[in-house]
């Protein structure tokens, strides 16, 4: 369900909203390979946007296309665009679009028959193509040079008129958005902050909203401040970067056995009832059971019993060797879960050994982290499952996954058994579904929360303005 921040029939025009940030991104751009995609996307959704978007409630809507069809393959799409302008004051063409598209998926062939209108081919069907436009990375971005450095243009409800890399963000409201100017004269966001003193005074101050971590929502809540959380959408997972699970050479290999057996050992409920504090569920699946429905037949038990068989059958025929997991450095909740999967490997004979890493989201420096497994947190692109699943195994970087069949799929059914078949290799462990938490100010209304945690905030107004 979404959350909407004290909605009000009279909103207000003007005004500068601050927002807290606890990770430091140091582009915005919807292709970039980030740290912190989810951080970088709550920026660039201010200033680029989609064909089409999935609103507060989940449905599918128009953005920048206003109609669209397939062809009985669903190989052909057909979008037409509305009448927007960039920032710049040039006018969005098909070509544009197209072009922005083919960085985004280069595996697609594009084509403008007009100025409005774009034809995307793909090489298999794509059942959801609509929903799949609506994800962040299909953003619309004019990128262009100026004085020798990269600039990137968006059409969206506000602009970016100041950046400080990993430090200050600030977008000022689109006098001729398309869709109407925002209400907020600038939003201004702060990187990198810690929450210290605002827990310790119980309050806010001159601040709009901050986000908040999982630990940290029981401290507000008993202090009647005000709390959104998103429903468990992130995936928190334990991948193994070895070639038969990515395909990528790898120094050492754990056995699959080894694999399996660490995945039985993991106490998913403890993790979930204490370090999550109930706010998260346990992880059997790549999605959350309130989006397949699906993730209650996949199991996710602990079995101590068949782990200690597993690994003892492994030590029959290859030397087991502690596991060195890596986990984001920082980020303390990874750290904390990190280090009770090495107490319940422990019960199974396993020996494994958490320590912290950094850049460990990014997928291109991913590959170059000399770690036997890595505790990811990704997350929930879409609340399509299609696309959210697809979107999943390409953020995994797994192998076995084949997000062109999931696309494909036309049954329930087949995506469950797309899992299945991803999950039976145990080159992914599913931990725990994770929500994103937001704690936000009286002074700040008509904040929109998705239900997986995005944010919408073309709507949002704050008291104290014209």
């Amino acid at each position: 369900m979404a959350a909407g921040g004290y909605a009000s029939s009279r909103p207000r025009y003007g005004g500068a909203v601050r927002v807290l940030l606890h990770d430091r991104v140091m582009s915005i751009d919807p292709i970039g390979d980030e740290d912190h995609p989810v951080t970088r996307d709550r920026l660039a959704e201010l200033a680029f946007e989609t064909l089409t978007e999935i609103d507060t409630q989940g449905r599918l809507r128009p953005k920048l296309a206003v109609t669209w069809h397939a062809d009985q393959a669903k190989r052909v799409w057909q979008f037409r665009l509305r009448l927007a302008n960039f920032h710049d004051g040039t006018v969005l063409t098909a070509a544009d679009a197209v072009a922005s598209l083919a960085k985004s998926n280069p595996a697609w062939k594009y084509s403008a028959p007009d100025r409005q209108t774009i034809v995307i081919e793909t090489p298999s069907p794509v059942q959801h193509m609509a929903e799949m436009l609506a994800m962040p990375r299909y953003a619309i971005v004019k990128r262009q040079m100026e004085n020798n450095a990269a600039v990137l243009i968006g059409t969206g409800s506000y602009k970016l008129t100041q950046w400080q890399a990993g430090e200050r963000a600030q977008f000022t409201a689109n006098e001729d958005y398309w869709g109407g100017r925002p209400f907020a004269d600038t939003i201004e966001f702060q990187m990198g902050a810690s929450l210290r003193d605002q827990l310790m005074d119980r309050q806010l101050g001159p601040y709009a909203a901050t986000e908040l971590s999982v630990d940290q929502i029981r401290a507000v809540e008993q202090n009647n401040q005000t709390v959104y959380v998103s429903r468990p959408a992130d995936l928190m997972a334990i991948v193994f970067p070895q070639r038969d699970c990515t395909g990528r050479p790898s120094k050492k290999a754990v056995d699959t056995r080894v694999r399996e057996a660490l995945g039985l050992a993991i106490n998913r409920a403890a993790i979930s009832n204490v370090l999550l504090q109930r706010k998260g569920t346990p992880a059997a699946g790549l999605l959350p059971q309130w989006l397949t429905g699906y993730e209650v037949i996949l199991g996710g038990a602990t079995n101590l019993d068949r782990a200690r068989e597993l690994r003892s059958d492994a030590a029959a025929f290859v030397v087991i060797t502690p596991i060195a997991l890596a986990y984001d450095f920082s980020d303390p909740l990874a750290k904390q879960v990190a280090e009770r999967i090495a107490v319940d490997a422990r019960e199974a004979g396993i020996v494994v050994q958490p320590y912290g890493e950094a850049h460990i989201n990014s997928k291109t420096a991913r590959a170059s982290i000399n770690a036997d497994a890595l505790l990811l947190r990704v997350p929930l692109e879409s609340v399509d499952p299609q696309t959210a699943l697809a979107a999943r195994f390409d953020d995994l970087g797994l192998l076995q996954a084949n997000p062109s069949a999931i696309l494909a799929a036309t049954r329930p059914e087949d995506i469950l058994e797309s899992e299945q078949t991803t999950l039976g290799n145990h080159c992914v462990l599913p931990v725990a579904h994770v929500p994103e938490a937001l704690w936000l100010n009286s002074t700040a209304h008509n904040w929109q929360q998705r239900v997986n945690g995005e944010w919408d905030l073309d709507q949002l107004w704050v008291e104290g303005a014209r």
